[in-house]
């Protein structure tokens, strides 16, 4: 049984009840890589469901607290860093250019 959902932004948390060894929770969340997920603190890696959602299978337990948050990848990263780097270099290219022709 999951009780208690919270979804601020990207990060959803809620509590799961009772649960039998080899549970899969499906989450209202597509499936991309770049989801940290953790049960009780421990991260666990999550996969795609058959419907192409974000699931885990969850080990036996009485209760346990679930957050999955989207942090992204690492290319993700890599991406937005050039990406800005870009911008800050054609402001900084134009305005130059502008003081060359001003001059």
């Amino acid at each position: 049984m999951i009780e208690d959902v919270n979804k601020q932004g990207e990060k959803l948390t809620c509590e799961i009840q009772s649960l039998e060894n080899g549970t899969v929770v499906e989450f209202p969340y597509i499936y991309y890589p770049g989801y940290k997920i953790t049960i009780n603190g421990d991260k666990v890696e999550g996969f795609e469901s058959e419907n192409g959602f974000l699931a885990i299978s969850l080990p036996e337990m009485s209760s346990s607290e679930v957050v999955v948050e989207y942090v992204g990848t690492n290319l993700m990263l890599v991406s937005k860093i050039i990406s800005g780097m870009t911008l800050i270099s054609i402001v900084i290219y134009e305005i130059y250019k502008k003081k060359i022709k001003g001059e």
